[in-house]
């Protein structure tokens, strides 16, 4: 909150411009960049693993400061005409929140440049992220890379085995989780929507400069047939052992992985969770196959086991060491959040074989704040026709002390807008 300003003063006598908390000018903006440049200092012993020329660019206004950690020992340099090997254009008060473990790196290193490119780290990646992880008071380790012949998830109608399948290797396949005609249903209801909504000029494309993927949002709003999938028995199956009884839908949308794609960044999903937490799972994504799911159409790509400990790629752009989680049309994978994972490269030449369409229901524990904000997303037209079920995984019941109206919070009340909020009743 300290980046937006204050809004204007209401009510006379409560303007706060005035009230002085702290020291909060110009030099506590020196204060922090003067204690990122002194971590980088004490951690420069550790730089040597680099093994690169390194410059970081701490804002407007500071100096560059350039790391040559290519000779034994690391040192500060004065770069002159060189070109660094990696250069990081990062907050100064990032480098601090790695250092006391409340950022995590790659986080820390990319959440930026989705909105400013200049904040893109540049040149050598693998450098970049090694720097920020050893900054931090745990760097984490690479995942286990997978070799041919290793024992992964197969499809399995045994729930049990797809529950031991997660906790060993954060994931899990559901065979025939969906009839051939569930299937079909819901593939053509997926593909008229994305079609239409191309012609209306409101798709989401990306996967590349190209963005042959079409990424379908906000599902609940998009057909009957995605009211009715909710329904689905898996999700009681699993959902609730994984999360608690009050689990949340925090999206439900849909991928449609097309030829040419570029290989989304090894991600999990719980990334937008800071301080960054290892030690719990807050979500579980079920991801239901619309047509068969292979490494040739753009599988998703995970690491088997890395949802466990302090464990991290070194690269979020190289899939080597991934294994695709293949299954034919009807089944469903079940991953929990923590689980690196990335849309594969579709490399389908199958002439009208190339699209590989999913839904995907990512459920968080009840406490967490929802990524789709059905309360301002949903049609009201839909609203009118959710069970309590659905509902209750939009978000629209009471959990605890969470989600009320008007200070209603008591266990299990459904939720609804309220046109006319009590207001000031003063004479």
């Amino acid at each position: 909150m300290a980046e937006i300003p204050p809004g204007p003063t209401l009510t006379k006598g409560l303007d706060f411009s005035s009230n002085k908390i702290g020291n909060r000018d110009v030099s506590s903006a020196d204060a922090v960049y003067k204690r990122a440049v002194a971590i980088i200092n004490e951690k420069l012993p550790l730089m040597s693993e680099l093994n690169a020329l390194l410059a970081v660019n701490l804002g407007d206004g500071k100096p560059l400061i350039a790391i040559d950690a290519r000779l034994d020992d690391a040192k500060l340099v004065d770069l002159g005409v060189r070109e660094p090997d990696t250069k990081i254009t990062i907050k100064p008060e990032y480098i601090s929140q790695f250092y006391e473990g409340k950022l995590e790196p790659r986080y820390g290193l990319f959440k930026d440049a989705f909105f400013h490119e200049a904040s893109m780290p540049q040149g050598n990646i693998p450098v970049a992220i090694k720097f920020a992880d050893l900054l931090t008071p745990e760097p984490p380790t690479p995942p286990r890379r997978y070799q041919a012949g290793m024992r992964v998830p197969q499809p399995t109608e045994d729930i049990e085995q797809v529950k031991r399948d997660i906790a060993e290797f954060g994931y899990g396949l559901v065979a025939n989780a969906l009839t051939p005609s569930q299937v079909d249903i819901l593939r053509s209801a997926l593909k008229q929507q994305a079609e239409g909504e191309v012609r209306a000029g409101v798709a989401a494309h990306d996967g590349g400069p190209h963005s042959p993927n079409q990424r379908v949002w906000a599902l609940i709003n998009k057909g009957d047939e995605f009211v009715d999938f909710l329904n689905h028995p898996l999700l009681d199956a699993v959902v609730p052992w994984f999360l608690g009884e009050h689990a949340v839908l925090t999206s439900y949308t849909a991928n449609i992985a097309r030829p040419g794609n570029v290989p989304m960044q090894l991600h999990t999903d719980q990334v937008a969770i800071q301080p960054p937490q290892r030690g719990l799972a807050y979500g579980l994504n079920v991801m239901w196959y619309l047509t068969d799911v292979a490494d040739r159409n753009g599988g998703t790509r995970v690491f088997p086991g890395s949802h466990r400990g302090p464990v991290a790629p070194a690269d979020l752009f190289d899939l080597e060491g991934t294994v695709a989680a293949e299954a034919p049309a009807g089944s469903a994978l079940v991953f929990e959040s923590r689980l690196w994972h990335a849309t594969g490269p579709n490399r389908e030449t199958t002439r009208g074989a190339g699209d590989r369409p999913v839904v995907m229901m990512f459920f968080m524990r009840s406490f967490v704040r929802q990524q789709e904000n059905n309360f301002l997303s949903l049609r009201p037209e839909i609203e009118t026709k959710l069970s309590d079920r659905a509902k209750r995984m939009l978000g629209f019941c009471t959990t605890g002390a969470l989600g009320g109206v008007e200070g209603e919070v008591r266990e299990g009340i459904y939720v609804k807008r309220v046109e006319n909020p009590v207001g000031p009743l003063r004479d």
